[in-house]
């Protein structure tokens, strides 16, 4: 491949990723994955429940877990740090909304974010699980990650470095996770 023929590849990638930020109705990206899980949907929540028991397990990038008082309830902080790519988040996540047998939404109104452990910067983190029952003995196991940038500047840095693409493996890699953690725990408690 010449070099005229990478300036164009990366002309029209830096014209597609300005098109995205301009064209978004905020300045976020937005990942997500539904992931079946062999289970009741009573076992799968439950379960999640004590997901200070083995979030470190759900994904080699998960670095810290910590949160105030003995389980999830409404206003719960949790201190969560996590690697993905070549990023490092710390979020302090709280519970903004639990809904027993089908929701639990966090909010980190101000992520820190390190880039390449050089570049520091901050963004809002938005995250929901979803539980959603398929049948008697099968859930969906549902993720979706909202992260809102400052301003455009840092929404394009953010598409142009690829973040949809890395935060997106990085959701699904976890949701994979708790649903042969799920699916395990049920088989042994049979």
């Amino acid at each position: 491949m010449s070099i005229a023929s990478l300036h164009v590849l990366f002309a029209a990638w830096l014209l597609y990723c300005l098109w995205r930020v301009v064209s978004a109705p905020q300045n976020a990206i937005q990942v997500g994955t539904d992931v079946p899980a062999h289970c009741p949907i009573d076992f799968a929540f439950q379960t999640y429940m004590k997901v200070r028991e083995f979030y470190l397990q759900l994904s080699p990038g998960h670095k810290k877990y910590e949160m105030n008082g003995t389980g999830l309830t409404p206003e719960t902080i949790i201190d969560i740090w996590e690697e993905a790519g070549f990023q490092l988040v710390k979020h302090k996540y709280r519970v903004v909304e639990l809904v027993p047998r089908q929701r639990m939404r966090l909010l980190s109104e101000s992520s820190q974010v390190r880039v390449l452990g050089l570049f520091r910067g901050q963004s809002r983190s938005e995250v929901e699980f979803r539980f959603t029952p398929r049948g008697e003995s099968e859930c969906a196991l549902g993720l979706t990650i909202c992260i809102v940038f400052p301003n455009k500047l840092r929404h394009l840095l953010a598409r142009l470095f690829f973040t949809q693409a890395i935060w997106q493996r990085h959701a699904e890699q976890e949701m994979n996770a708790l649903a042969r953690l799920v699916e395990s725990r049920y088989a042994s408690a049979a």
